[in-house]
């Protein structure tokens, strides 16, 4: 009877576990792939926002693949991730490839287009998505991302110092020599600023240089606009990549003018004010989109998205300390969302 009883609970267990491998087996499959890592703040909050709408869904089975290309940008390193990629996908084979940033597209999606099986949601993308093939792709949908410059210019006309000049307020973009910053500096080309003065951007490769940009336009400028930095190397001699709290603590320090990012991670790394694309809305949109997508509507029946959202982002004790003023609104904004850091 004992052992009866005992077979009898193994072929229950037995079963159970079939039961359950069978089912995540079938469960439908979503790849999150990130061109960068999770200490890049960017990433970072595209991720939380992704998970705030896939963590509800516990019938799906979830895999992430980081492809670290913000700290490693040399092109075989690129390449070489890409493939890496590319082979986790051939072998898990998802049903749905979340794909974040343009390196993603650029190394891993962009040889999936029409795949009969999967999926696409592209994010973050700041450029075309034309160099990737997807225009007209019947297995791609996403979310582009764009620079909410009404905000921007909003928030520059806003801002209340000490301007030593006269005249019409002046603007000038500094920005590192990445792609992103590339696209980024073409829409901020081909924006209308007025009744600001947009002056010609400088995209320093150095540290060095970068530093005589910066002292350069002291006198030529009202403010100064950043985007990114994390592709400057220390100097010509030295092709090592500065680290970012470094180019931000001494721009900062040494520069009489407003220094305004347009991410977020700006006022993270050391800045005072930032008005930034919202990543989670990036990440929350492009996960939305996923599930649609698995519940059967088709890639072309789901609009290509482009950013609505913006976050504020400041240290405001700092920014009164050097006699800078916004209106409250902005003050509370950052506050609510806990973007106002000490």
């Amino acid at each position: 009877m004992n052992r009866l009883r005992l077979v009898l609970i193994s072929l229950f267990l037995a079963a159970s576990i079939a039961v359950v491998v069978a089912y995540n087996l079938h469960k439908p499959r979503v790849l999150v792939l990130q061109s960068y890592d999770l200490t890049y703040p960017w990433t970072r909050e595209v991720t939380v926002g992704v998970r705030r709408v896939l963590d509800e869904h516990s019938h799906f089975a979830v895999r992430w693949f980081y492809m670290d290309t913000k700290r490693h940008p040399e092109k075989e390193f690129k390449q070489k991730m890409g493939f890496a990629a590319r082979q986790s996908i051939d072998r898990w084979k998802p049903d749905v490839i979340i794909a974040v940033d343009d390196d993603a597209q650029e190394f891993v999606t962009r040889h999936y287009v029409n795949h009969p099986q999967i999926r696409i949601v592209f994010a973050g993308v700041n450029g075309s998505i034309e160099p990737y093939g997807f225009a007209g792709a019947g297995n791609v949908t996403g979310i582009l991302e764009r620079k909410d410059l009404h905000a921007l210019k909003e928030a520059l006309l806003a801002l209340r110092w000490q301007r030593p000049a006269a005249g019409p307020l002046r603007l000038v973009h500094i920005g590192d020599r990445s792609s992103s910053v590339e696209h980024d500096d073409h829409h901020m080309r081909e924006f209308d600023w007025k009744p600001l003065v947009n002056l010609p951007a400088r995209r320093p490769a150095s540290f060095d240089d970068w530093k005589k940009a910066v002292l350069e336009v002291q006198d030529k400028t009202d403010f100064i606009l950043t985007t990114n930095y994390r592709r400057l190397s220390r100097d010509a001699a030295n092709r090592a990549l500065v680290p970012p709290e470094e180019v931000v603590a001494w721009t900062v320090a040494n520069s009489r003018v407003p220094v305004v990012g347009t991410n977020g991670f700006f006022v993270e790394d050391g800045g005072e004010l930032a008005i930034g694309t919202s990543p989670y809305e990036q990440g929350e949109v492009a996960a939305r989109m996923a599930i649609r997508l698995l519940g059967g509507t088709g890639a072309g029946d789901i609009p290509h998205a482009s950013s609505r959202q913006f976050v504020v982002y400041m240290r405001s004790a700092r920014l009164h300390r050097r006699g800078m003023e916004l209106p409250p609104l902005y003050e509370a904004f950052a506050r609510a969302t806990n973007n106002d850091l000490p």
